[in-house]
């Protein structure tokens, strides 16, 4: 306000100005942080929509303070920012979060979380509601958190980091408003208030004197606006100089970033906007989801075996609509409306005595560089019932968002295997960022493309007008968007001569093969709960896996969740699994231990493994049944993991 119509009166032993801002619009600073517009570090005018912003806690001054909190308001630097080792990699320009610093943020946002559950969620009377504002910051923190994982540019990171920080602190401020400041307006008595010393809040300004005799009750700073001419007439305990924003914020605005337009006339919403600017949708998209209106599968009209209520067989057992770009000679076929060579005309024309037998899918893969297998999972795929075609009715593509693990292991010859790993290595941060790319959608692709592309056919090539030519210019056409934003500008470093290609340790090969499984593991059951189910629930889905990511996982995470080796750890896993698996409306018989697990109480190792089995079961026959082909199965890593 203007100094020569008011002055400011407080509760607290310090005065901050209040921040000049543009009324039309909101503008990202060099920090990454949105400077006066920014609620959570410094005070605003009090809005009753936003009553929880005055108890977003300032930053600590105390050296204790500053080692359990002072990474939620640091500022990153490029030595936080690590890049892949030299010829790892060809991405260019990206990285992630160091991963002590990801550590230091992960975990207090996993605290906060569990607080706000425990604390406010379950405290509420029966039938009542979260505030919504705050089960989306729940949310955001949750997806901004994860993002961080996720191969960036510097800029990104820093953007991911401020965005983290900004959503734990306004999540805090509303915990403890909820907890804590809401209370003390209700009289309930706290021995922990001192109203002579507000709490260490950003509090807030205010010309309304009820609302300063309300922060002063709670215990949280307000500084009153009263017209100059009161001056005289007031006692004046103290003046003192006040803090200037730029002093202590970055206010230069950021290259790069276009403002947001705001409305003058609804300045109290500008908290909206700046959630708004920094919005993280799920970057989470299901890549096998129907983009035509579904078919019904053959037999959808017989009866539903699956025990439970749910969706009827007809609506929920889906057709593969859209498939991958290029394929294989009867996929190709199909597409053009030409009947794929059946199995009659396939013995006319007699066998191919050079053709290598097809490697069976359901059973384990047996190499010396492959993962170990859990017992209970691979058991169950090779029991599956495959006397019948499966229930959707038609020969589906087999399609993977990452390729199959044992697609690098399965090669006979050394030398290939070994161009296999390093391929994929030289472009495995590419393919997860393609997978994490808000800008499109992560399509699967076939098996044959997966291994062109590890064999380095990732540019046009082979004669004009061959199938080979049109599925290696596909691939260099899905792959290039992903390939540049990465820095890989020279596709035609592919492929690498195998005189260059470096040995790699078995221990190594093992973790990108865990990792693919994994990944492939986890994005399959999103998308089989999604079309068995009929919701869209990826984040209770998430709760199933260790870590509760899908991308950019921990290697000792292969050690917990469904790989953990006591069967007790592997029970909260199985438990949330089961949960969800008791919504499916599949054409296969539901194993009764999964629904009874509802209603058990007392677990043994013992009733835990028949759950195992049950689960196992269930889900690798479902999965056969809806998207006609093996499932990829979590894989367990049994050499020590680095910390």
């Amino acid at each position: 306000m203007g100094s020569t119509t008011y002055f400011i009166t407080t509760n607290a032993r310090y005065v901050p100005l209040l921040p000049e801002i543009d009324p039309k619009k909101i503008v990202m600073r060099r920090d990454m942080r949105f400077g006066p517009d920014d609620h959570v570090l410094w005070p605003r005018r009090y809005c009753d929509k936003f009553c929880h912003l005055p108890a977003i806690p300032k930053a600590p001054t105390s050296p204790r303070g500053q080692r359990e909190f002072g990474i939620i308001w640091w500022n990153p630097t490029p030595s936080d920012f690590v890049c892949p080792a030299s010829g790892l990699t060809l991405t260019r320009g990206l990285g992630r979060l160091d991963g002590k610093q990801f550590t230091k943020l992960a975990n207090l946002c996993n605290v906060l979380v569990d607080e706000y559950e425990q604390k406010y969620v379950k405290t509420l009377p029966v039938g009542t509601k979260p505030v919504l504002l705050s089960v989306q910051l729940v949310q955001r923190l949750r997806f901004s958190l994860e993002r961080l994982r996720i191969p960036s540019t510097y800029v990104r990171m820093v953007l991911g980091v401020t965005t983290v920080q900004r959503e734990y602190l306004e999540l805090t401020g509303f915990l403890r408003y909820m907890t804590k400041y809401k209370p003390r307006l209700e009289d309930i008595e706290d021995p922990s208030a001192h109203r002579a010393y507000p709490d260490d809040c950003i509090g807030c300004f205010t010309d309304n004197p009820r609302i300063a005799q309300l922060c002063w009750k709670a215990c949280l700073p307000c500084w009153l606006f009263r017209p100059l001419t009161a001056f005289a007439d007031e006692y004046i305990w103290k003046v003192v100089a006040p803090f200037r924003l730029t002093t202590f914020l970055e206010t230069k605005p950021a290259g790069g970033f276009s403002p947001v337009a705001a409305d003058p006339e609804n300045i109290d919403d500008r908290p909206y906007l700046v959630h708004r600017c920094t919005e993280n949708t799920p970057w989470y998209r299901n890549p096998f989801q129907v983009s035509t209106p579904s078919a019904p599968a053959a037999g959808a009209s017989a009866a539903n075996t699956s025990t439970g209520a749910g969706p009827s067989q007809a609506q929920e057992v889906k057709v593969l609509a859209r498939a991958a770009p290029s394929r294989n000679v009867s996929e190709s076929a199909r597409i053009r409306g030409k009947p794929s060579p059946s199995k009659a005309e396939k013995e006319i024309r007699g066998l191919n005595c050079n053709a290598k037998p097809a490697r069976d899918k359901f059973l384990t893969f047996d190499r010396p560089e492959m993962p170990t297998t859990i017992t209970p999972w691979a058991a169950a795929l090779a029991a599956i019932d495959r006397g019948r075609p499966p229930s959707c009715g038609i020969d589906l593509p087999q399609l993977y968002v990452l390729p199959e693990p044992a697609l690098l292991a399965s090669p006979e010859d050394e030398s290939r295997r070994r161009m296999f790993y390093h391929h994929y290595q030289l472009m495995r941060d590419a393919l997860m960022y393609r997978l994490a790319d808000h800008n499109q959608r992560p399509e699967p692709l076939a098996t044959q493309q997966w291994r062109d592309i590890l064999q380095g056919k990732v540019t046009k090539q082979g004669k004009a007008g061959s199938r080979a030519q049109a599925r290696t210019a596909s691939l260099e056409d899905l792959l290039r968007p992903a390939f540049i934003a990465c820095g890989i500008d020279a596709l035609t470093e592919f492929p690498v001569p195998l005189e260059t290609i470096p040995p790699l340790h078995v221990h190594r090969t093992k973790e990108l093969l865990w990792e693919l499984a994994e990944i492939n593991f986890r994005y399959e059951f999103l998308a089989l709960d999604a079309r068995a189910s009929g919701l869209d629930r990826p984040d209770d889905c998430r709760k199933c896996f260790a870590g509760d990511s899908l991308i950019g996982m921990d290697f000792r995470e292969s050690q917990r969740g469904l790989a953990a080796l006591t069967a007790m750890d592997r029970l909260p896993y199985l438990l949330c699994m089961a949960g969800i698996m008791r919504d499916w409306s599949v054409p296969c018989q539901r194993p009764h231990q999964i629904d009874d697990a509802c209603g058990h109480t007392e677990w043994d190792a013992s009733a835990v493994r028949y759950l195992e089995q049950g689960i196992a079961q269930y889900y690798t026959q479902s999965f056969y049944e809806l998207f006609a082909r093996a499932a990829v199965i979590p894989m367990r890593l049994e050499h020590e993991i680095a910390s």
